[in-house]
């Protein structure tokens, strides 16, 4: 049986790149890539804020007092298995999404799909802040993931 990936979007924030259809059909092209084959569905909260909102639930939940741009609360155990659970939430600055946008020199859509894999990875485990190592191999499945996303919407 395929994977069935259910995307929770929540936002009141309109742009073109978040189109809850388009969304968990990438997600849905790169969980092969990052889990595990007895896992029939999975859930993801997708939530897309604005700063003030994102300094909120940054001050709240990690004690920080400024915005960031994307935030990752994990919930699912990949230890356990169980073939339906839930990733966790994914939180994302869409004033920060633009800022970096500008700054880095890419699209829009493309920095929503660089902050969703980076915090859909979070949710599994992976880190950057632990080790070099650790970065690396985060940085690696990120570039993988990304591949797989824009190749697929490519002409």
């Amino acid at each position: 049986m395929p994977l069935q990936f259910a995307l929770r979007l929540s936002s009141e924030i309109i742009r073109p790149y978040l189109n809850e259809l388009e969304i968990q059909s990438n997600l849905a092209k790169i969980s092969p890539i990052l889990l595990p084959s007895y896992l029939q569905k999975v859930v993801l909260d997708l939530i897309v804020v604005e700063d003030e909102e994102m300094i909120s639930i940054n001050r709240e939940r990690r004690g920080k007092d400024k915005t960031t741009d994307v935030l990752s609360f994990p919930l699912i155990d990949l230890d356990l298995p169980i073939p339906e659970q839930e990733i966790g939430e994914i939180v994302i600055s869409i004033n920060e999404l633009e800022r970096q946008a500008k700054e880095i020199e890419h699209s829009e859509t493309d920095e929503f799909y660089r902050l969703l894999v980076h915090g859909f990875l979070h949710c599994l485990g992976y880190d950057h802040e632990t080790n070099e190592a650790d970065a690396k191999k985060m940085r690696e499945k990120e570039d993988e993931c990304l591949a797989v996303i824009f190749e697929a919407s490519e002409p």
